[in-house]
């Protein structure tokens, strides 16, 4: 046997291994299914989504509350978003919508952007923000040259078997407004119906009942989703009887801490929940909570369930 013989039947089997751990490492296992989690970040929202082809999607990250100064407050992206991510075998973002500008969902976000490879962001601010956490995201995305599109109503995002379409905010014009004051820029949120073969998911971000009732005007027959993430953290100003009419859900989950002093859930939001049939799972009881789907019905697991109930 020869010198070069030799070589080759010594090194074929670390190149063969080789060459496994990298397909394995860069094509995205197919499970056939989709995992939607409301990540637990307190009075604030962070939802993750993986899809059946393993693409990834982080809408809003968390965070704290504009008036606040950052530099005394921890950072919901590095102490909460970033371990939950990491937990999951995260390594790449494909795809960050941010919802709208308001510290509780831009806040967390600069960390991840900092962390870890992002494909691309959907901005769903439409009024001037000049808030803290808002410009340092975009100085943080614009440093890493991670592209940037406003998110604007009729728009699809095609991620493998899954569609992402764009229910808010309309294209054109300002229709709720051009005072930025918290209820304006909550109407503009980024609103995104999530579809995966018979299965629907409907994510709000802080979207209240004048977007509802636009998004009911302009979709009068295309609302309809098995899973609910209801808008502004179940406050009294959103999740109307007429968007329950509508959307037809039959679990709803919602985003928000334990005894926040915004009083969230509302009552009325619950007692609307109730009245429609559907079950609610709230992050400041239930932790974490995990919707997921195989295209024909969904399931909904909470980190609550997993640590057995305590």
């Amino acid at each position: 046997m020869s010198r070069k013989q030799l070589i080759v039947i010594v090194l074929l089997p670390v190149l063969l291994a080789l060459g496994y751990l990298a397909i394995t490492q860069t094509v995205p296992k197919h499970d056939g299914l989709l995992t939607m989690t409301a990540i637990d970040v307190g009075q604030g929202d962070s939802i993750f989504l993986r899809m059946p082809n393993g693409k990834t999607v982080l809408i809003d990250g968390g965070g704290h509350n504009d008036s606040m100064d950052l530099s005394k407050v921890s950072d919901v992206g590095e102490k909460t978003v970033l371990p939950f991510l990491r937990h999951e075998g995260v390594n790449r973002v494909d795809l960050i919508i941010l919802t709208h500008p308001h510290g509780d969902h831009v806040g967390g976000l600069s960390a991840v952007v900092r962390a870890l490879p992002v494909g691309r962001v959907l901005d769903g601010t439409v009024l001037p923000c000049d808030a803290e956490a808002y410009r340092r995201f975009i100085d943080d995305t614009a440093a890493r040259r991670v592209p940037r599109q406003r998110a604007v109503r009729g728009m699809r995002i095609q991620l493998g078997e899954v569609a992402m379409d764009v229910l808010n905010p309309p294209g054109s014009g300002e229709p709720y407004g051009t005072e930025p004051n918290n209820d304006t820029v909550n109407n503009y949120s980024t609103v995104v119906r999530v579809t995966y073969g018979r299965t629907h998911l409907m994510l709000t971000g802080d979207a209240q009942t004048e977007a509802e009732d636009s998004m009911i005007e302009a979709y009068p027959n295309g609302l309809q989703c098995d899973v609910l993430k209801c808008g502004h953290h179940g406050a009294h100003n959103a999740t109307s009887d007429e968007w329950l009419s509508a959307v037809r859900p039959s679990v709803a989950v919602i985003s928000c801490a334990a005894h926040n002093r915004y009083g969230h859930p509302a009552p009325q939001t619950m007692a609307a929940l109730v009245q429609h049939h559907v079950t609610p799972y709230i992050t400041a009881r239930d932790g974490a909570v995990t919707v997921t789907s195989d295209g024909s019905r969904v399931t909904v697991t909470t980190e609550r369930e997993r640590s057995g109930g305590k």
